[in-house]
């Protein structure tokens, strides 16, 4: 009973650290029926004049069963420049106290173009890409299951062109997930392309996470809102 109830508690805790995905970079971390998070990103780039200042996002994950999610990304580039593409995953293996998180996905399912149509601009942006990601959660104090912990995230796939027109995801890719406390967190992970960091703030009962960091050389910040929407 008392092995029965760490486990309960350790995927409660395990699911308080979920809020604070990065949308860029797949993960293990799924919802389950009925749940739903909904998003919006800015991203200011470092870049010089001429070049794209800003990109807005939108993104809506829903759980259509426990094993399958499916997402929604909407990405603004400067106001001019815009796409939707939909990522699908499906969950093989759920975290237990001796094995991990294992999820498969697809992210552009459709195909979208994700920049304008130019010279130079790489084709490739339409293609879709494929991940194998697993999660594994760590307790600081194993007799305590509960913050402060962290998620280690190792990621395997193919080239993904969907943002900015720059290669991510390709090969190994990965990062952790620090919860320091059940309303903060911290994130630092490589898409295989950039270093991104970030920190989160989970107000309690609010189903709010405002969060905010680095991506690369550019800055971003973000709120999303997690509701269960059937039981």
């Amino acid at each position: 009973m008392k092995y029965l109830f760490l486990v309960i508690l350790l995927l409660f805790v395990v699911s308080c650290a979920f809020a604070d995905d990065i949308v860029t970079m797949p993960t293990a971390n799924q919802l389950k029926a009925g749940e739903l998070d909904a998003a919006v990103y800015y991203l200011n780039l470092d870049t010089p004049a001429g070049a794209p200042q800003f990109v807005q996002m939108q993104t809506l994950y829903y759980g259509l069963t426990d094993k399958l999610e499916l997402d929604i990304h909407r990405s603004a580039i400067d106001n001019v420049k815009t796409s939707t593409i939909l990522v699908g995953s499906y969950k093989l293996l759920s975290e237990s106290p001796t094995t991990p998180d294992l999820v498969v996905g697809c992210r552009n399912i459709g195909g979208a173009a994700t920049l304008p149509d130019a010279p130079g601009i790489s084709n490739k942006t339409r293609d879709r890409s494929y991940f194998l990601a697993a999660a594994k959660t760590f307790f600081f104090n194993p007799e305590q299951p509960g913050p402060p912990l962290v998620r280690v995230h190792l990621g395997i796939g193919t080239e993904d062109w969907t943002l900015l027109g720059e290669k991510r995801h390709d090969g190994i890719f990965g990062g952790l997930q620090f919860l320091l406390r059940p309303e903060l967190g911290l994130v630092v992970e490589h898409d295989g392309q950039d270093l991104i960091t970030g920190i989160t703030i989970m107000p309690k009962n609010s189903g709010l996470t405002i969060k905010g960091g680095m991506f690369g050389d550019h800055t971003w910040v973000g709120i999303a809102y997690r509701a269960e929407l059937s039981k």
